[in-house]
Order: C-alpha cells, then sequence, then structure tokens
C-alpha cells in the first residue's frame, strides 16, 4: 500500500498516537487506572489519519509491515480494519482470488492422494469464510459504520463473499475429492469431530445441487444469488430508514418530561422529533396516553409508506426460496430449512406449533378480555367514548397499565434503578464467575472501532489464562446503524488466533441534559440475554466450531441465551444488577416483589404472538406460498387474528420490518419457541437444583452445551448435561400452562 502525506496531527491526535501506539500499549498494560490520554477519542481531524491507520492496523503492524508498536499485537482483536472503500474492494479481490486458489488446489489432488489436510481442512477454514479475520473487515461494517459509503463499499463486499460461497458449494471437482476420501480407510480412522466435517462437507455440496444436471445446477447458482441481492437490499432498506414523526408535546402524554424534552425542538420549532428507533417507539407503544399517537407510529413502522418496497422484496424473496427447494427435491423451502435442523422436519415442527396453541387459546383469550376490560375502564375515567375492541396498538399500552395498577409495576420509575453502565459492568461480572471467565477492557485510544461509543474486550480463561477471544459493544443508536439488538460473530476461532463477537443494540442514550442511560426491565433482559450468545460464539472449541460446516441448528441457538434470561429474575441477581441512578439503592423489596409476581402476566398472548410470527414464517416458506405483496397482506390480514386473537390493522405488514425471514431465520422463527422449551428445561434442572451460580454447574454448562458449537448432534449434548433427553414439563409449568 502506498503513504499518503497527510497534514500534521492536532495535539490530541499526536499525544494519542505517542500515549497508545508508541508506547506499545502501556495504558492497556498498568495495573493502575489508565492515563487520561488513553480516554481521548481522536479528533478526526486529520482522517485517515496515521493514529487511525495505525490502529486500524495495530495487529501486525503497520500497513506498509513496518512495527508501530512494541507491545504484544494479540492484545487487540486480530482485525486488520480497512478505511476506505477502495481498500474493501481491493481486499475483497484478494479475498475471493485466495478462495479459488484454495478450491483448485483441492481439486488439483489425484483422487488416489485425497487426505484430510489436502482436502477437508482447507474447507474448515476457507479465505471466504469468518475464520478469516479479513472477511469481517471487508463486510461487517454495512451494518455499523458512521460512513455511508463504507456501508455501501462492506455492503457490496458482502454480496460478493455470499456469491463465492454459492460459487464454492457448486464445485463438483471440489465434491469428488470430498466423496473420494470419505470412502478411505483414513477416514474410518478419524475421530468424532473429525468426521463430523467430513459428513457436513458432503451434505453441503449435496445440498447445492450437485446431483443436478449442469444446467440445473447453473439456475440453481443463480437462485441463490437472486435471494442474496434481495435480502441485501431489504436489510439495506431497514438499517437506511430515516423517517422521522413530529409530536406535539401534549400528542405524548404519559411518556415523561424527560422523554418529550430530548426530542423537543430537534428539528422543528415547538414539536418532537420522534424516528422508528426502539427507544422511541417502545415508549410511546406501552405509556403514551393518546391513542392516535400509538396508531400513527404503528402504521409508520408497518403500513403501506414503511420501508420502501421491502413486501415486495418479500414476496420475490420467498418465491425465489420456493424455487430452490423444487430444485433440490423439497416440497418446500420450510421441508428443506427444518430437515437440517434440529427438529428434524417440518412436521415435527408443525406438530410442536399445533400443540402449544391449542393449549394456550383459552389462557390467550382471558388476557384478551382483561386487557380490553381495563380499555373500557380507562376510557370511562378520560371520558372518551368506548370503541369495544383492542387494537393491535393498545396491547402494549394496557398491558403496562395493568403491571401498573394491578402489580404495582411501573416500568418508569424501575427505570431508575436500572442505569446501564451498572446494568454492563454487573452483568460482565456474573457471566465471568458462572463460566469461570475473566474480561479485561481495552482502554479507548488503544484499539481502532468504527464509533466512539464502541468499548472492546479482551477474554481469557480465569484459571488456564488462555485466550478466549475478544468481543466489542456498540450500545446506541445512531443513523445508518442495524436497527435492532443481534450479536455479529466477526472472527471465528481457528489454529491462528481465537475469535471474536460483536453486540450491535439499540439501547437508550444518555441524556442530552447529563442524565445517564436508564434501561427498562426489558432491556436488561435483552442485554443479558444477546450477550449470551457472544459467550456461545467464544466459548466454542476446536478449529471450525460454528463455521458453515458446524453450524449450531436455528432452532437451538437461542436456547443459551433464553435460558440466561432467567438471571434476570432472581432476586439475588436483580439486587445486584440494580443501582438506583441518584441514591445508590438496590430495588425494593416491594417493587422487586411486584415484579416477580407480574412475570408472566398475559403471557398466553405474548406466547401466542410468537406463535403466529411462526406460522406466518413457515407458511410463507411453504407448498404455495403467496404470488405477491397483496397475497401476503392477505395472509397476515387472516393469520393474526386468528392465532395472535388480535386484529391486523388495514394495510399493516410487519413483514415490511421482519428481518428475521429475509436472512438466516428463514423458515427458522419457530427456533425462538422451540428453544424456550429447551431451555427452561436446562434452567430447571440444573440451575435451579443446584444454584443459580454455582461455578461447577456453569462449568458443565460451558464445556457441554457452548464448547461443541455446532459439532456433533444437540440433542447428545443437551442429553450429557441434563443426565436424560430433554421434556417440556418445565416451560408449561414455568408458564402457568399446568400445574
Amino acid at each position: 500500500m502506498t503513504s499518503t502525506h497527510h497534514k500534521p496531527l492536532c495535539p490530541c491526535c499526536q499525544r494519542a498516537y505517542a500515549a497508545n501506539i508508541l508506547s506499545g500499549d502501556r495504558a492497556a498494560a498498568d495495573t493502575e487506572p489508565p492515563p487520561k490520554i488513553a480516554r481521548f477519542l481522536l479528533c478526526h481531524s486529520c482522517a485517515p489519519s496515521d493514529v487511525e491507520r495505525a490502529l486500524a492496523a495495530k495487529y501486525t503492524g503497520s500497513p506498509d509491515g513496518a512495527s508501530v508498536h512494541t507491545g504484544t499485537s494479540n492484545n487487540v482483536p486480530p482485525i486488520v480494519w480497512l478505511l476506505t472503500p477502495s481498500e474493501i474492494q481491493s481486499q475483497t479481490d484478494e479475498i475471493l482470488a485466495e478462495t479459488k486458489s484454495n478450491l483448485d488446489s483441492i481439486a488439483s489432488v489425484p483422487l488416489s492422494s485425497v487426505t484430510f489436510a489436502n482436502t477437508v481442512t482447507k474447507l474448515m477454514t476457507p479465505p471466504n469464510y469468518k475464520t478469516n479475520p479479513m472477511v469481517c473487515a471487508v463486510k461487517f461494517l454495512q451494518h455499523c459504520s458512521p460512513d455511508p459509503d463504507i456501508r455501501s463499499a462492506a455492503q457490496d463486499a458482502g454480496k460478493r463473499l455470499s456469491a463465492s460461497r454459492v460459487e464454492g458449494r457448486m464445485r463438483g471437482d471440489v465434491y469428488e475429492r470430498v466423496k473420494a476420501f470419505s470412502l478411505t480407510e483414513e477416514c474410518e480412522q478419524l475421530s468424532q469431530y473429525e468426521k463430523h466435517f467430513v459428513k457436513s462437507a458432503l451434505g453441503d455440496f449435496e445440498r447445492a445441487g450437485l446431483a443436478l444436471s449442469s444446467g440445473n445446477a447453473q439456475k440453481l447458482r443463480d437462485l441463490l444469488e437472486q435471494d442474496a441481492a434481495v435480502c441485501s437490499e431489504y436489510g439495506s432498506n431497514l438499517g437506511g430508514d430515516a423517517t422521522k414523526l413530529y409530536f406535539k408535546p401534549e400528542e405524548l402524554e404519559g411518556c415523561g418530561d424527560d422523554f418529550v424534552k430530548e426530542r423537543l425542538g430537534k428539528d422543528k420549532e415547538g414539536v418532537c422529533t420522534i424516528t422508528l428507533k426502539y427507544p422511541d417507539i417502545i415508549p410511546i407503544g406501552t405509556n403514551c396516553v393518546v391513542a392516535e399517537t400509538r396508531r400513527l407510529v404503528a402504521q409508520a413502522r408497518e403500513g403501506p409508506a414503511a420501508y420502501k418496497n421491502n413486501l415486495d422484496l418479500v414476496a420475490q424473496g420467498i418465491t425465489i426460496r420456493k424455487q430452490i427447494a423444487t430444485l433440490l427435491g423439497y416440497a418446500s423451502w420450510a421441508e428443506y430449512i427444518c430437515s437440517q435442523r434440529m427438529s428434524g422436519s417440518y412436521a415435527a415442527v408443525d406438530e410442536f406449533l399445533t400443540s402449544l396453541e391449542t393449549k394456550l387459546r383459552d389462557a390467550g383469550k382471558a388476557n384478551i378480555a382483561t386487557l380490553l376490560n381495563l380499555k373500557k375502564t380507562h376510557f370511562e375515567e378520560l371520558g372518551i367514548e368506548f370503541d369495544g375492541k383492542l387494537n393491535a396498538w393498545d396491547s402494549g399500552f394496557y398491558n403496562n397499565l395493568l403491571l401498573k395498577r394491578d402489580y404495582g409495576v411501573d416500568s418508569e420509575k424501575i427505570r431508575e434503578y436500572f442505569p446501564l453502565s451498572h446494568v454492563v459492568e454487573t452483568t460482565l461480572q456474573i457471566y465471568q464467575e458462572l463460566l469461570g471467565l475473566t474480561f479485561t477492557e481495552l482502554p479507548v485510544g488503544t484499539y481502532w472501532s468504527w464509533h466512539g461509543d464502541v468499548r472492546c474486550f479482551d477474554v481469557k480463561d480465569t484459571t488456564t489464562e488462555e485466550r478466549i477471544g475478544h468481543f466489542y459493544l456498540d450500545l446506541f443508536p445512531r443513523e445508518g446503524k442495524y436497527g435492532h439488538a443481534a450479536i455479529f460473530h466477526l472472527v471465528k476461532r481457528s489454529q491462528d488466533h481465537a475469535a471474536v463477537d460483536c453486540m450491535l443494540c439499540n439501547l437508550p442514550p444518555p441524556g442530552a441534559d447529563g442524565n445517564p442511560s436508564l434501561l427498562r426491565h426489558t432491556n436488561v433482559v435483552t442485554f443479558f440475554h444477546e450477550f449470551g450468545h457472544i459467550m456461545h460464539g467464544l466459548c466454542a472449541e476446536g478449529i471450525g466450531n460454528s463455521t458453515r460446516l458446524a453450524k449450531c441448528p436455528r432452532d437451538f441457538v437461542e436456547a443459551p441465551s433464553q435460558m440466561l434470561e432467567n438471571w434476570c429474575w432472581q432476586k439475588a441477581i436483580l439486587e445486584r444488577l440494580s443501582r438506583h441512578y441518584e441514591t445508590g439503592k438496590s430495588l425494593p423489596d416491594d417493587m422487586l416483589e411486584s415484579m416477580l409476581r407480574a412475570k408472566h402476566v398475559n403471557v398466553a398472548i405474548g406466547s401466542l404472538r410468537q406463535i403466529y410470527l411462526s406460522r406466518l414464517d413457515l407458511t410463507i416458506h411453504g407448498s404455495d406460498p403467496p404470488k405477491d405483496a397483496q397475497g401476503l397482506q392477505d395472509l397476515v390480514d387472516e393469520l393474526r387474528p386468528r392465532i395472535s386473537l388480535m386484529d391486523n390493522p388495514p394495510g399493516n405488514n410487519m413483514l415490511r420490518t421482519f428481518g428475521h425471514l429475509m436472512n438466516q431465520y428463514s423458515a427458522s422463527y419457530y427456533g425462538y419457541m422451540w428453544a424456550e422449551v429447551l431451555s427452561a428445561d436446562m434452567f430447571a434442572t440444573r440451575f435451579e437444583e443446584e444454584g443459580i451460580m454455582n461455578p461447577q454447574t456453569g462449568m458443565d454448562y460451558r464445556k457441554m452445551v457452548l464448547a461443541p458449537g455446532g459439532t456433533g448432534r444437540i440433542m447428545d449434548h443437551l442429553t450429557n448435561f441434563l443426565g436424560r433427553k430433554p421434556s417440556d414439563e418445565a416451560f408449561l409449568k414455568s408458564r402457568g400452562i399446568v400445574s
């Protein structure tokens, strides 16, 4: 890379450069608190400055190969970050060339000379998968970079890498070598762990259609590329949304003075600016007394004008996937996907959902009646004519009102006890204690990040001091950032480096008036849940675990995190997680007990909503999917009231914003309910019995459930952890469905 001349560094950047890079991580290594310079944020007036380039390339040194520090390079994540669109494009070209070379080298091996090392090993850590840190460097920033040009370049890189993976699975010459090796004596002598990858590689090629004719194989390749492009456009519409709604303060009655003050006059004098980000819409949905405001927000998020052409893109996507399934010999995309999951078949999922829906229906009707009666009383208090129905935009508000009136649960008051900084630090402490890990935060200024809010942590095994990996936390909303809460597995473990994960959330930011970020208890649960995914990613052991050839099944992947949500409902843990932002006191006993009593209030309609979303997912991916956007609208209008017991507002369609179905969760959303059953069993059988902070139970969980990653059979791992096969008894009892 050629050197670029930059203007002299400003004083803050020069000091940061001297203190944090040339010094070799002195701040990170000191046992004393880091010097103030470690907390400087680069001003970026020198961008891309020598400081920024040095930090971005810190793992391996400067871009031209010369050492820029004397510290241990792997104190930072093993990623050489790219700072311009041209660098991203160039590096993507290089990855694709290396990928082709890797496949060509396998294909060149004579069939009589195939070995595990010259065939399967090369497929376990290919250049175009996340075991190569440069894959993260070229594509991840599409989800979070403040620079739209970087996001666009990274998105293009992601499309090209996806196409290359499709192309790689079409390589018949490589498939022949893997198949030939599977018949050798060496293969017979492999460990069970290694045999997993042989079997998985064969299945990967065969599901890609290598048994098809050449014409159909090319058609399959084209369809897979089309699907990737459609999903990418859909995601861009979500991430790039800049919708703004404007309300007068009185139209936000009930949302609180601070909520109004932070948004008043932001864009227009005398009105509050409301985006479709969670910190805006959730308080309105649960607290705003003005029903019309709630309706307008729901319409902006799901109505005909929401998220550009996303409903048309869903129609295109499901049509493409049905064609793919047909080519591969499956009746539907849902059957194709379920055959690869823990469930094993669509029929098993259908039976699972039907059984739960039947058991929940009566309780769900009772929940609806309770909320409807509360709405009638509320309307009488307000002197408003009762419309006799519970609208979609009413359920969140009246559920919250029920919690306040009947259970003494005031979500706004509870927020005061959950300042984000304390929740984050305590959550990290709990996970360290439970799993036998040590987290060390890297001082700001000693690593590169895409935004000043991003924090980075080094993770080691407490006993052995072996590096487990790194993780980033990027917690606040901003323009162009991924709009939900999710974990991105940036780098997978290989023989050369540990894993790296990142949490992208959209939690309420600190107030402009200096007040700290305060979380609802639901936010606390979300953070605890998402961090569980980080631990699943980092604690997977072995080379290639959790790669494409060893992915944890989608219908189990949520179970570990869902199990860990239970900690957020334990009195001892809530006492640790809570600390009033002014007094420093934990949640009072009366508030805590009220929360615990209200845990399963209206749980039936919440579960029925999950079943509705699962059915919607499976139906649009069924044997006769809707043909167009109108067909999708008709389906939502029919399914939503029948299953969730709540009418769909005219013209609204949550498929416009249901990103799960346009990524790796297509035909897999049922996995949330499936995993809930498993998670309840794990928690009740081991942790409730042996102690929620029992370190031996925690280590068993880490080694028996998290460490295998996607290798072997999940059912075997769970049976090993539980001491028996899983059961739904704990789930049904915990939800009050059975006594």
